[in-house]
């Protein structure tokens, strides 16, 4: 699929992103709590093999405690594992929240950067988080690749990769700055309610006739 072809696609979805009701979509609408760098880094953190409701949930009783790095590390390791169970893996979790406010407080005078260099030098923070952070806090121009985003541009035909850090690198390729802000968001509000891994839902799809997998 050609570049021009997928941007028109994507054009298309934007204009029905307002119909569905995705988790993603109600995620971004309805937090509950303040969104700072700092809120935003620790809730990606705490979101990795996550549903989004147990997420917010979760970051929603730990910032109830604590939401600036000085707070944060004066709770006990025991006690934020505590506040954010359910949440995938919620000790090592717990663990990696407690390190990595240290490590803004030593390193960063306990400011989340914004350039992808200095937030991956971060233990635990790898180059997907970083984007999502460089997006929503700081509204830089980045798409984080999640299984939704690479499987989509996949089906597509818009890249041609065997996994989301190949699709990451590619999609720096292809695609100008100024279009991948927002696309992570986009792709996978689309991705949970009509493009579904599982009994996708072809027949309401907005883009149906241009999907090589339709056609």
């Amino acid at each position: 699929m050609k570049t021009e072809k997928f941007l028109n696609i994507i054009e298309i979805l934007k204009e029905e992103y307002h119909k569905w009701d995705a988790p993603a979509k109600k995620l971004s609408e309805s937090y509950g709590y303040k969104r700072t760098p700092y809120t935003i880094l620790i809730s990606t953190l705490l979101s990795f093999r996550t549903k989004d409701e147990v997420t917010v949930a979760a970051a929603h009783r730990l910032f109830d405690f604590a939401d600036t790095p000085e707070k944060m590390i004066k709770l006990p390791k025991e006690e934020i594992a505590k506040l954010i169970y359910p949440v995938g893996f919620y000790n090592q979790k717990a663990q990696s929240v407690l390190e990595v406010s240290k490590y803004l407080l030593k390193n960063c005078g306990g400011k989340v950067p914004d350039t992808l260099e200095d937030l991956t030098k971060i233990k635990g923070v790898g180059p997907k988080t970083a984007k999502i952070v460089l997006e929503n806090a700081y509204g830089k121009n980045y798409t984080a690749v999640d299984t939704h985003v690479h499987r989509i541009l996949n089906l597509w035909g818009f890249v041609h990769t065997k996994n989301p850090e190949q699709t990451d690198k590619a999609i720096e390729e292809k695609l100008e700055p100024k279009y991948r802000k927002g696309l992570n968001r986009l792709l996978v509000s689309f991705g949970q309610i009509i493009c579904k891994p599982v009994g996708p839902k072809c027949e309401i799809c907005p883009v149906s006739d241009h999907c090589p997998a339709r056609v």
